[in-house]
């Protein structure tokens, strides 16, 4: 009985062992989520909401996957300059001007990025901060 006893208690302490360690993608993707959440409570929610719906016909929300994964290559342009124009989300038109976010450095902006396109109903994994920054060049 002691020896049972023994081998569960050691297997459950390697389990906890090995699921404690995740793999370091896994644990950036948590950091910039983290972090992002917080970056979008600053700079984001007071527009686009706590549960990123916007605002009626004036902010449109960030809820819907297809716009941001056509988009994915702007996203840190519209975040760090603003955007303004007609946007189509979720089959509707939307005019308005976002405001430039210049004071945000790549590394937030790719957190930011994270937080949004894993929130929302949106899944699209770890946006990166070279990712960031390679599209940040291209802006037009």
């Amino acid at each position: 009985m002691r020896k049972v006893i023994f081998s569960i208690c050691i297997s459950l302490v390697v389990f906890a062992i090995i699921s404690s360690c995740g793999n370091e993608q896994s644990i950036k993707y948590t950091r910039y989520f983290s972090d992002g959440s917080q970056l979008y409570k600053t700079n984001c929610e007071n527009c686009h909401n706590a549960n990123g719906d916007g605002l009626a016909q004036l902010i449109p929300p960030l809820t819907d996957t297809k716009f941001l994964t056509k988009n994915r290559l702007q996203l840190p342009c519209i975040v760090v300059n603003g955007l303004s124009g007609q946007i189509v989300v979720h089959q509707q038109n939307y005019d308005f001007k976002m405001p430039a976010s210049k004071k945000l450095a790549p590394v937030d902006v790719a957190k930011l990025l994270t937080y949004v396109t894993n929130s929302f109903g949106n899944k699209q994994g770890l946006y990166d901060v070279t990712e960031v920054e390679k599209h940040l060049k291209n802006c037009r």
